[in-house]
């Protein structure tokens, strides 16, 4: 039997240098033609994830056009509105739109506060999901996955309504012309179609000792990934960026500031409440 090839240390590259390849690839083939693909991003609170998933989503947009939605739970959000994207609330807000931040805030607290946003949110996933024959062409951006999993429906009968909708979103989506980005702070206890489906990982360093070897094994074998990301400088913002197909992988960090595009910002609302999903938001 042959030896086990050796691991090698992904290589450092700053996102200045990797990113246009990456943007060049993700969600496209090798012709240029859109191909809906699936990202999740692993991190402590604090850890950078927001700020790189901004970093994406704008770059996405400006080389290729996509229509994009990045759905913020949050209180506060230091990172998207670096975007200078509208913030929205309503269905009948996104889709007047190319690019915007839906984010349904509310002074309410506690269980009050979950119902509104459950209600809300399946608002947005509902409306969202194409019609037979049709495609959405979409990249949706959810900042805490877990989160918005957990929502508990609006009455026992629908408590999981939109558990199921979110995970129908990572199982199907891709054959829908939708591509997920999803934000997490830890991989435990998540639904497992989040890592199954994602094609593209970009991962941190946790804060919990506890969560070492889950993060680990979100990019392969614990004994060859723990001591990268223990290795990771964290004042930088460092992660792993793997794609679980083709298995390259690098040690990457945003090392470009972010400030809104004119062309993103400024957007003019499109009238006619015209369908949000069309061919032309590719």
């Amino acid at each position: 039997m042959s030896e086990p090839a050796e691991f090698l240390r992904p290589p450092e590259v700053p996102w200045s240098q990797l990113g246009p390849d990456f943007i060049d690839a993700y969600g496209h083939d090798d012709r240029g033609q859109l191909r809906a693909e699936h990202f999740e991003i692993e991190g402590q609170s604090g850890s950078g994830k927001s700020y790189a998933a901004a970093t994406v989503m704008q770059q996405r947009a400006k080389r290729w056009g996509t229509a994009t939605i990045a759905l913020v739970t949050k209180n506060t959000e230091d990172s998207l509105p670096l975007l200078g994207w509208p913030v929205v609330g309503s269905w009948e807000d996104v889709i007047r739109y190319r690019w915007s931040i839906y984010w349904p805030q509310t002074p309410l607290l506690g269980e009050e506060r979950e119902r509104f946003h459950e209600e809300r949110i399946y608002e947005l996933l509902s409306q969202l999901w194409p019609p037979p024959g049709e495609q959405a062409n979409v990249l949706l951006y959810m900042d805490e996955i877990r989160y918005i999993e957990g929502l508990p429906g609006p009455t026992a009968r629908q408590r999981t309504r939109l558990k199921k909708l979110v995970r129908q979103y990572w199982r199907e989506g891709r054959s829908h012309g939708i591509s997920i980005i999803a934000g997490a702070q830890r991989p435990l206890e998540m639904v497992r179609d989040m890592h199954s489906e994602a094609r593209w990982r970009a991962v941190f360093c946790p804060a919990d000792e506890a969560d070492m070897e889950r993060f680990a094994e979100l990019l392969g074998p614990p004994r060859d990934w723990e001591p990268v990301l223990r290795s990771l400088d964290q004042t930088l913002h460092q992660f792993v960026l793997r794609n679980s197909y083709t298995k390259d992988a690098y040690i990457t960090w945003i090392d470009e500031q972010l400030r809104p595009l004119p062309s993103q910002a400024e957007q003019e609302p499109r009238g006619g409440g015209q369908p949000y999903r069309t061919s032309a938001l590719q």
